[in-house]
């Protein structure tokens, strides 16, 4: 069964018209099973989440996989929980923005799914590391630093570090010096463009 719903996350193509097709909720729901398998099923004789996660995590280090095996390798580490998030996914939240921002370059030949999948990394991303990063990081939450340690993704998640905290009633001081961007980075809902 791992196999099976291994595939449904991290395959390169999962149906015929992957720019018109809802991919992004079987790769979401497929995480969502993948994690209640590990849950139910993990044991010390079989360790299934620790080779669901090695699998996930070699599809993140890849440097040949295509946008969508690493969206679908984060949704499932993601799915994991927030310390498999801070030990596997914020290393290489450098090198996924630089993969976004090369996918998101109108100089590049990008293909339409390419583009798509960048901008759904981008806002899973938020969505699931800025909570980690909001225990990880203390406050003041300065733009520049967030730009430095996160490239084009450090603005994004700023913002949703900043709301998370406001959110959770964490005392957050913002910078004079240095305010968030101007306007909101936007941030889309994956499967939506």
């Amino acid at each position: 069964l791992i196999p099976a719903v291994g595939t449904c996350i991290v395959s390169r193509q999962l149906c015929t018209r992957p720019d018109h097709d809802n991919h992004w909720a079987l790769r979401d729901f497929a995480s969502r099973m993948m994690a209640a398998i590990c849950k139910n099923f993990h044991s010390s004789t079989n360790n299934v989440q620790t080779r669901v996660t090695k699998m996930f995590s070699d599809a993140l280090c890849s440097d040949r996989a295509p946008l969508v095996s690493y969206y679908g390798a984060i949704a499932g580490l993601q799915e994991l929980g927030p310390e498999v998030i801070k030990v596997f996914v914020l290393p290489h939240i450098g090198a996924l923005a630089a993969k976004i921002d090369m996918a998101l370059d109108t100089s590049n030949s990008t293909s339409r799914v390419e583009e798509i999948a960048a901008q759904n990394i981008r806002t899973l991303l938020v969505k699931s590391v800025s909570p980690v990063l909001k225990s990880v990081r203390s406050p003041p939450d300065h733009i520049e630093e967030y730009k430095a340690s996160y490239g084009s993704l450090g603005p994004y998640l700023q913002v949703g570090v900043v709301r998370s905290r406001q959110q959770s009633g964490s005392k957050t001081t913002q910078s004079s010096s240095t305010a968030p961007p101007t306007t909101t980075p936007r941030v889309s809902t994956p499967g939506l463009t």
